[in-house]
């Protein structure tokens, strides 16, 4: 019998995983995301232990370095990812001189260790017509710019007339 193994053959050392459920791959949501997004939500649940969920505190330029990409290529991924339903921030980060302190997110796959919520599962609802990709630079602004278009609603839009 190889060592490390009980008398039912049974591995007795346990090595950490990451699980990429097979409904999760196949969601329009993850084959919409790119492979820096991808690499970044790996390397959130890595971070995963099985009771810290919501705690799991890892910044865009520590992202950027593990992933090796851009700070702003990272942040962009976050907020790609948050949007798609995969993770959901349950506490700003902020950076200024005396405290450092990055955001702390949650894995929607799992239930919420920090508020006790249910596993949400948000990107199963995701779908790629409810986002509107502008390919090119958007006019009536002061300069170029790249993005998402959102519907005007009643919280996203300000009257420039105050009545």
């Amino acid at each position: 019998m190889p060592k490390g193994h009980n008398h039912k053959g049974r591995s007795t050392t346990t090595e950490r995983f990451v699980s990429l459920p097979h409904y999760m791959l196949r969601s329009a949501a993850w084959r919409s995301l790119s492979p820096v997004e991808r690499s970044i939500y790996i390397e959130l649940a890595q971070l995963y232990s099985g009771t810290n969920n919501g705690c799991l505190a890892l910044s865009a330029r520590d992202a950027a370095k593990q992933v090796g990409c851009s700070k702003n290529t990272a942040a962009l991924a976050f907020g790609a990812l948050e949007r798609k339903g995969f993770i959901c921030c349950r506490q700003q980060g902020h950076f200024d001189r005396k405290t450092r302190h990055a955001a702390e997110y949650g894995l929607t796959l799992y239930p919420c260790d920090r508020t006790g919520e249910r596993a949400s599962k948000a990107f199963m609802s995701w779908r790629a017509d409810l986002e509107k990709f502008v390919d090119g630079p958007i006019t009536g602004t002061g300069g170029s710019m790249r993005g998402t278009v959102q519907p005007l609603t009643k919280e996203n839009y300000r009257s420039r007339y105050s009545i």
